[in-house]
């Protein structure tokens, strides 16, 4: 360096500390002096600060202390400097020891609520021995092997006993991703049961996502419905998303507990590609929101690519995106179901209460990380608690949508076997056709052979059919034929089966009946249809026959062999003198 750089950089020197000095040393003077007592356990460090940005990380504790930059005021009771890439520096003034005095195990503990910054260090003035000094603390998940916090979900020291008041303490906070968070002074028994309620509250919350998880993985591997396996993956990635948010990986050992907070992004990303993919099958959008599904789709393919910019090692942007991302899906998604609702998707109502809950949730948290609500248990939580009810709901949403599928899917059933009925069935008698009658025919014919059982076959003929048509029209001889096919429903066995063979001619397969029994069933058809009087005018009784022909079916011969048998049987009893029953 030259004479006449030295010059300059000491005048600009000179200058700084002549203008900035002044105010520096009336705001670090006016800092307040921050105590803990059992009348006030817990104290907001944030409004009772001053802070400076550096986005050039490169400032250091002693460039302070020796340069003295000027910082500001803070007013809200949190940090909020979101998708800065800046160290953050925070200056206050903390009593030593709690109520004004010394305490045995220390001073009062400090805890930073948000276990994803990644580096802290703590500049603590201390007077020992007589002489000033500094108590150098680190913490955060990436300070793991040199790490002095309290082990919490989150940030938390316990501050030496001998503070130095006459100085301010200092804090430097590097996180990769927001600074986004409060700094609160507890006093120890103030620090451990709002730390048990923040452990009970956690736990609860996230063993309701852990069972929902479970449960539906149970069924998923029941129904191998793809529904459940999206729906458990958003509930999977939703967990890891939240377990990082509130420190859980902490506990984890130090190299998996720092992968599991670099990939916070990552989780939130998969969490809102599945999240989003389960509302497009779940709604079946191409059908019931067709304006919605390639929106859904392009937010699907952007949550994706988030996770791919957090990848590639651009962290601070991937997170600005995934915060932007989470609220555009949040209203699509709501937006998609409410046109499937409309639409008449029934099962959209129970989606639309569930994603109603989260968006709630979101909007707290969104409005807390804004700055527009204030920091507490319930807005820094709020997408958990939102999310576990939501997950409840989705579960009863899928369960109400998979059992209106069944339904549907049953009444398919049925209305297909009825289609089918009918397209097999004689309208007019309510007997089978003759396509089935060719169809069971060789089925019957296979079956009595595997087991060597016998099989009959028997044809009837109403005789002189045609004389009573002319005589008295077509309607009054369907009413013979309709009450021959009732008469033989009620003859016949429950596994016999009876068609309308063609006009006035029938069939029956007697299936484990020889001849014998065939004759016996023709003889009770022939005689009771004989008895059967018919009215087809008001002065007219008449009587009808049937001649039958019947066939067992024979080790070396087919359907068709078997059924031309019966028909010349038939036949026969026709050249005989009709109403009697013959045999082939």
């Amino acid at each position: 360096m030259t004479r006449g750089q030295r010059t300059r950089r000491k005048i600009r020197l000179a200058l700084f500390v002549l203008i900035f000095l002044p105010a520096a040393a009336r705001a670090e003077a006016g800092l307040p002096l921050l105590s803990v007592s059992a009348d006030t356990p817990v104290i907001e460090v944030a409004p009772n600060s001053e802070y400076l940005l550096d986005p050039s990380n490169a400032l250091t504790y002693e460039e302070i202390i020796r340069e003295k930059p000027p910082f500001q005021r803070h007013r809200r009771d949190s940090f909020r400097f979101s998708f800065r890439k800046a160290s953050l520096w925070i200056r206050c003034r903390i009593a030593s020891g709690v109520d004004g005095g010394e305490v045995a195990a220390g001073g009062p503990v400090l805890a930073l609520a948000n276990p994803i910054l990644g580096s802290i260090t703590l500049y603590v003035p201390v007077v020992r021995d007589g002489a000033t000094g500094i108590v150098e603390m680190k913490g955060g998940w990436r300070e793991d092997m040199h790490s002095q916090e309290i082990p919490f979900l989150y940030p938390a020291f316990a501050l030496p006993g001998d503070i130095d008041t006459r100085r301010p303490l200092l804090i430097q906070v590097i996180a990769p991703f927001t600074l986004n968070f409060r700094v609160l002074l507890h006093t120890p028994e103030s620090f451990r049961s709002s730390g048990s309620l923040l452990f009970l509250i956690i736990g609860a919350f996230t063993g309701i996502l852990g069972a929902m998880l479970l449960y539906n993985l149970v069924l998923y591997a029941y129904m191998r419905d793809r529904h459940y396996l999206f729906y458990i993956l958003y509930v999977l990635f939703m967990l890891l998303w939240q377990a990082a948010l509130f420190g859980i990986f902490r506990y984890f050992s130090s190299p998996w507990g720092r992968w599991f907070n670099l990939r916070v992004v990552i989780f939130a990303s998969f969490m809102l590609f599945f999240g989003t993919v389960f509302a497009i099958v779940f709604l079946n959008t191409a059908k019931t929101a067709p304006r919605h599904h390639s929106v859904l789709k392009a937010l699907a393919v952007c949550a994706l690519a988030v996770a791919l910019i957090n990848l590639l090692g651009h962290a601070t942007l991937a997170n600005l995106l995934a915060h932007f991302l989470a609220q555009f899906s949040a209203l699509a998604v709501c937006t998609a179901a409410v046109a499937a609702l409309r639409s008449g998707f029934k099962p959209a109502r129970f989606y639309l209460v569930a994603v109603s809950v989260v968006l709630a949730a979101a909007l707290v948290y969104f409005l807390r990380f804004y700055g527009l609500l204030s920091s507490n248990q319930f807005t820094l939580h709020a997408v958990l608690y939102g999310g576990a009810a939501e997950a409840v709901l989705l579960s009863f949403a899928l369960g109400h949508r998979i059992r209106l599928m069944r339904q549907e899917e049953e009444t398919l059933r049925l209305r297909e076997k009825s289609l089918q009925a009918i397209s097999v069935t004689d309208d007019l008698t309510g007997l089978y056709n003759r396509r089935f009658l060719n169809a069971s025919l060789e089925k019957g014919v296979a079956a009595a052979r595997r087991s060597t059982t016998p099989l009959s076959l028997l044809m009837l003929d109403v005789d002189r059919f045609k004389g009573f048509n002319d005589a008295y029209g077509h309607p009054e001889g369907d009413k013979v034929l309709a009450a021959l096919g009732r008469l033989l429903a009620l003859t016949l066995r429950e596994e016999d089966i009876a068609c309308r063979y063609g006009g006035e001619e029938f069939a029956i397969i007697l299936q484990h009946a020889d001849l014998v029994t065939a004759l016996e069933a023709a003889e009770r058809i022939r005689s009771r249809f004989a008895e059967t009087p018919f009215f087809p005018t008001k002065e007219k009784t008449a009587r009808l026959t049937v001649s039958i022909g019947a066939a067992q079916l024979r080790s070396d011969e087919d359907a068709g062999r078997l059924l031309m048998r019966a028909d010349q049987a038939l036949y026969e009893a026709k050249r005989s003198g009709r109403d009697r029953v013959c045999s082939a």
